[in-house]
C-alpha cells in the first residue's frame, strides 16, 4: 500500500511541474518587460535633461537682458527712478556761541537761621510746642515752672526796700548831725563814720537792684521764646521733664531765608566775585542765583572749600539737593550744536551734515555743554545744517529730505 500511495504521490509533483519549455518562454517574456521599462526611464531622463537646460537659457537670457540695461546711457535714470525715496530728517543750525567750561557740583539747600534752643534756667518743663508748630519771633517754644522764680523776685523786693529805707535812715541822720557845722561838738571820727554808713547803704541799695532784675530776668527765662520766626522741626524734651540751665528743648529752622551750600574741590577754584549769577538746578528746573561768598579756607581732608549762594523767592525746600554749575575757566566763542545731533557709537561719535539734499557723516570730538547745546571739534561749521531726528538709520551719501526743527526756530527768533 505504501510503494502504491508514493507512486500516486510521484505522478501528482511530475504532472504539476512545468515542462522545460514552458519555463524557457516565461523568461523571455519577463525580459522583454524589463527592456520596456528601462527604455521608458531613459526617455524620461532626456526630458529632463532638456527641460532644465531651457531653463538654464531662459536665466542666461534674462541676466544679460539686466545687465544690457543696467550698463546702458539710461541706467543711472532708470536706477534713480526705481531706488527707495529719500529719508525724512528733521534738521537743525550749528550755531557759533560764547562758552564757558563749568564744573557740576552738588549742593544743599540749608537755612540761613537753623537753632536749637536751649534753657536759660531750670525747672519742671510745663508745656512745649509741637513738632511742625509756624512760630513767629517772640512765641513760646516751652514753659517751665515759675514758682521758685517768683518766690525768688519777691525776696529780692523785699531785700532792697528794707536797703533802701536804712539808706534814707543814714542820709537824714548825717544831715541833722553833720550839716550844722559841727556846733554840737561831735567828733570828727564819728562824723566821718555816719558818712561812711550813708554810702554803704547807698552801695547796698544798688547791690539790691541789681539782684532784683537779675531774679526777674531768671523769672522771664521760664518762657523760652523763638528768637526769630520759622517752624518747629523737633523736640528735646517733654513736658514733666527738668530741665537743666542748657538744655536743648526744640530746633526751629526759618524756612523763608535760604541758601545753598556746596563743596567746591581746591584745584577748581577760580577767583569769582560776589553776585557772580550761576546756574542753580533743582525740582526739574534751571534758575539763577547770586554767589554770597566762597569761603577761602579748605578742609584738610576732602580738599575742598565751601561756598553759599543766595536764594530769594523760592519753591525749594530746607535739604533739597540742587546741582550748581561752577565756571572753571575763561569763555570762548565755539561751534556748538544740538545734543540730539550727536551719534555716539562705541570709541567713536559723529554728526551727519546735510549738502544738497544728501546726507554727510562727520567723525567730531565733543567739548564743553550748556544746556542743550554742546561743543563740536570737527569738519563741522558753524553755520552747518545738522541731522538731529532719523540720523541713526542713515549711511553716509544717502539722499535726504528734511523740516527744520520748529523749537530750535522758535528760540533762534
Amino acid at each position: 500500500m505504501l510503494n502504491q500511495k508514493q507512486s500516486l504521490t510521484d505522478n501528482e509533483i511530475s504532472e504539476q511541474a512545468p515542462e522545460p519549455e514552458q519555463q524557457e518562454s516565461s523568461r523571455s517574456e519577463l525580459e522583454l518587460v524589463d527592456v520596456g521599462k528601462g527604455e521608458t526611464e531613459r526617455g524620461q531622463n532626456k526630458i529632463k535633461i532638456i527641460g532644465g537646460l531651457a531653463a538654464f537659457l531662459l536665466i542666461c537670457l534674462a541676466m544679460a537682458a539686466y545687465f544690457f540695461d543696467w550698463f546702458s546711457p539710461a541706467a543711472p535714470a532708470n536706477a534713480a527712478n526705481q531706488g527707495p525715496p529719500p529719508a525724512v530728517v528733521v534738521v537743525a543750525n550749528a550755531q557759533a556761541i560764547t562758552m564757558s567750561p563749568h564744573s557740576t557740583l552738588p549742593g544743599t539747600v540749608v537755612s540761613v537761621l537753623d537753632a536749637v534752643i536751649a534753657s536759660e534756667t531750670s525747672g519742671k518743663v510745663i508745656s512745649v510746642v509741637q513738632i511742625g508748630d509756624v512760630v513767629e519771633e517772640g512765641d513760646s517754644l516751652a514753659e517751665i515752672d515759675p514758682q521758685n522764680a517768683q518766690q525768688l523776685v519777691a525776696q529780692r523786693r523785699a531785700e532792697l526796700d528794707r536797703l533802701e529805707s536804712l539808706h534814707t535812715y543814714h542820709s537824714d541822720y548825717f544831715k541833722r548831725v553833720g550839716g550844722q557845722n559841727n556846733d554840737l561838738g561831735i567828733p570828727e571820727i564819728t562824723i566821718a563814720e555816719l558818712r561812711s554808713n550813708v554810702e554803704t547803704s547807698k552801695a547796698d541799695v544798688a547791690r539790691a537792684k541789681s539782684e532784683l532784675v537779675s531774679a526777674q530776668n531768671d523769672l522771664a527765662r521760664t518762657s523760652i521764646k523763638a528768637p526769630f520766626a520759622g517752624r518747629v522741626v523737633s523736640q528735646s524734651i517733654q513736658p514733666g521733664e527738668f530741665a537743666q540751665i542748657g538744655s536743648a528743648v526744640a530746633r526751629v529752622v526759618d524756612t523763608q531765608n535760604l541758601e545753598i551750600s556746596a563743596r567746591v574741590p581746591a584745584a577748581l577754584v577760580q577767583p569769582i566775585e560776589a553776585g557772580t549769577e550761576l546756574k542753580i538746578t533743582g525740582r526739574g528746573r534751571e534758575m539763577l542765583a547770586p554767589l554770597r561768598a566762597l569761603i577761602p579756607v579748605g578742609d584738610a581732608v576732602s580738599r575742598t572749600m565751601e561756598l553759599r549762594v543766595s536764594l530769594d523767592n523760592t519753591d525749594l525746600l530746607v535739604g533739597s539737593p540742587v546741582r550748581v554749575s561752577l565756571p572753571t575757566a575763561e569763555s570762548k566763542e565755539v561751534t556748538a550744536i544740538p545734543r540730539d545731533a550727536v551719534i555716539l557709537r562705541p570709541n567713536q561719535q559723529y554728526v551727519f551734515v546735510v549738502e544738497d539734499g544728501v546726507a554727510h557723516r562727520r567723525d567730531v570730538q565733543l567739548g564743553y555743554g550748556e544746556g542743550d547745546m554742546i561743543e563740536v571739534i570737527g569738519d563741522v561749521s558753524a553755520d552747518a545744517t545738522v541731522i538731529i531726528r532719523g540720523g541713526e538709520r542713515l549711511r553716509d551719501g544717502q539722499s535726504v529730505e528734511w523740516k527744520q526743527d520748529a523749537e530750535l526756530v522758535a528760540d533762534a527768533s
